[in-house]
């Protein structure tokens, strides 16, 4: 009697299809994490670059020893290759008194700022 050898090569049609299922959801769950990713890096990035602004506007104040003026003072500024629009003010605040406050806003979008500060002057620290 002749023994039949029943040995399998390769893999079926349905065990492609589950791994090739299983790979796109990884691929897909991947390619959302990653684009999730650069969009807050590019966020965090501006950001930074607008509190750099307001850091600079407060610095200078404090250099040449003068405090925010009670009408908004407004003005640009080149950081990264973008212009930045800032908007300075003294503003008064219930608990504290009269603080110093920067708003960066990014070129053409006054709405809303990406970073605002609010500083107390040094005579106004305990």
């Amino acid at each position: 009697m002749a023994k039949r050898i029943n040995a399998q090569r390769g893999m079926t049609l349905l065990e492609v299809m589950v791994a090739l299922a299983i790979f796109s959801t990884a691929a897909i769950a991947l390619m959302n994490a990653v684009s999730l990713n650069v969009r807050y890096t590019h966020g965090l990035g501006e950001t930074l670059q607008a509190s750099w602004v307001a850091e600079n506007q407060l610095a200078q104040a404090l250099l040449e020893k003068r405090d925010f003026p009670d009408a908004a003072l407004e003005g640009e500024e080149e950081m990264g290759g973008r212009t930045w629009r800032w908007r300075a003010q003294r503003v008064d605040v219930a608990k504290v008194g009269a603080v110093n406050q920067i708003a960066v806003f990014a070129q053409g979008d006054d709405r809303q700022p990406v970073v605002s500060l609010r500083v107390m002057p040094p005579e106004a620290m305990p």
